[in-house]
């Protein structure tokens, strides 16, 4: 466990000076993980939807037209 905190803290520091060197490479690294971010999210979101789809009954996925009158 003492080896993923040390390891985080070393990430940051890496991360912090590729950031700080120029305006380049601030960039790169915000785009980066705005790339990483967007990625996580929609996987994450479709793993979750993927999860929970057996546990919803089937008409709360599928929608009914009403008859008119």
């Amino acid at each position: 466990m003492v080896w993923v905190i040390d390891n985080l803290a070393s990430m940051v520091e890496h991360f912090t000076t590729a950031a700080t060197t120029d305006p380049i490479s601030a960039l790169g690294v915000l785009f980066g993980a705005l790339f990483v971010g967007a990625a996580s999210a929609a996987f994450g979101g479709l793993a979750l939807g993927g999860l929970l789809k057996p546990l919803l009954p089937d008409g709360a996925v599928t929608r009914q037209r009403r008859q008119r009158p």
